[in-house]
């Protein structure tokens, strides 16, 4: 079974990029190293020599309340606290990259999924489909094709959702990690489009 994994966005605060301290590091003319705003499978290793800094800071009066998440989802990437990265490293290093963040004087990690479905003819193109403005109406993958990949995303959607194996949602569960839900509406990242009872919640 695939899932799409969806940011809990009414019950977590989202992550917020030290955007000054990028634009320190890499500068504003090369859009690929931006990892605060370029989105598409790349690595970073090379990219930056300090941690960077990431928040959890409340955008707005509503988000105060909100918890700062376990595992949180952000582009198409994962952000994972200590905890998390400690469920779920060693299950998904092959498929990406970790990048080391710091927040709130907390470490934690940023990992950019590279495994990508349609290099590995992995998209099935008869059942995904968009509508006349360009807008994903369904996702399908063949899933004989991707189950080398406990994580990865795909190029139809620009890369904007992640989606994982059977095995990814059951170790998050297991962990007890928070931040996330999934959903088998593949490709839809969308939190405020689920109905709090249906939500296959951590």
């Amino acid at each position: 079974m695939l899932y799409t994994i969806v940011q809990d966005s009414n019950r977590y605060r989202s992550l917020v990029w030290d955007d000054a301290q990028i634009t320190q590091l890499v500068g504003e003319s090369d859009m690929e190293l931006r990892i605060d705003m370029w989105n598409s499978p790349r690595t970073y290793k090379d990219v930056f020599d300090e941690t960077l800094r990431v928040s959890f800071k409340p955008l707005s009066k509503q988000s105060e309340k909100l918890a700062i998440p376990d595992v949180s989802v952000l582009q198409g990437r994962l952000f994972l606290s200590s905890k998390a990265h400690s469920v779920l490293s060693n299950l998904i290093k092959p498929d990406g990259e970790f990048l080391k963040v710091n927040f709130d004087g907390e470490d934690g990690y940023i990992f950019t999924p590279l495994c990508v479905a349609e290099k590995l003819g992995g998209l099935d193109i008869q059942l995904s489909r968009k509508n006349e403005w360009g807008d994903l109406e369904s996702l399908s993958f063949h899933e004989e094709k991707v189950k080398g990949c406990a994580l990865f995303r795909c190029e139809y959607d620009m890369f904007m959702s992640l989606h994982c194996q059977q095995v990814v949602k059951d170790a998050i569960e297991k962990g007890g990690l928070k931040g996330v839900f999934f959903t088998t509406d593949l490709g839809n990242i969308f939190s405020n489009q689920f109905d709090g009872n249906i939500r296959d919640t951590n």
